[in-house]
């Protein structure tokens, strides 16, 4: 029997919203019924809070008792990355949050354990930026030579952070979006990805069969 569930969409171009919901629509064929779509559009750069099609998405849920919500992709949330965890956090702890494309939190057929899985996930973000902060060193004045180069190398990422930065790729989120999260270069990234060559190019992330 199918579950009632609403979706949430963040649009960014012209037929974004068509094309996910056809793409919503074929992923809850067999397990969800799609009582109410909720859509914003261009506000990567605006709190999943502050928008008009999210707040309405959760007073819905709030008031017709749906736990159920299903999101485009994990990465396309919301622009910021602390922004994101905080509102897959949030969301978390009333609701099911199923996403269409790039899930790789598992347990689609049992909400409690996927509740479990995307908190544990959270929470392994929220302690890698902890540390990550804590560890940061102090600012100082770029030093530079003559020819007003700066001295010395940047710091490579460490084992932790090469860590979080495989982990957020394959949850979808693109390789720009890493170099600003991680302050890195591209060049950086891609020597990284060089070793998992099916995080290189756009991340699809395993689908699982309609019926599974």
């Amino acid at each position: 029997m199918k579950k009632d569930a609403v979706a949430y969409l963040n649009t960014r171009k012209k037929g974004d919203f068509a094309a996910q919901k056809s793409e919503v629509e074929n992923y809850c064929k067999y397990r969800f019924q799609i009582v109410e779509i909720f859509h914003d559009h261009r506000a990567n750069a605006t709190p999943p809070e502050k928008r008009k099609g999210f707040m309405d998405m959760l007073d819905y849920c709030a008031a017709n008792n749906c736990p159920d919500i299903i999101i485009y992709d994990l990465a396309g949330l919301t622009r910021d990355m602390d922004a994101g965890l905080a509102t897959l956090k949030i969301l978390n702890d009333k609701y099911t949050v199923y996403c269409v494309n790039n899930d790789f939190f598992g347990f689609r057929d049992d909400p409690e354990q996927r509740r479990e899985a995307i908190g544990n996930f959270v929470a392994y973000m929220e302690r890698y930026r902890e540390s990550a902060r804590k560890a940061a060193p102090p600012v100082s004045k770029k030093t530079k030579k003559e020819d007003g180069r700066p001295i010395g190398r940047p710091k490579a990422l460490n084992e932790g952070q090469v860590e979080a930065l495989l982990t957020v790729r394959q949850a979808g989120t693109s390789i720009s979006q890493i170099c600003r999260m991680f302050d890195v270069s591209r060049s950086t990234v891609s020597k990284i990805l060089a070793d998992y060559p099916e995080l290189k190019g756009e991340w699809k992330g395993a689908r699982q069969e309609p019926g599974e």
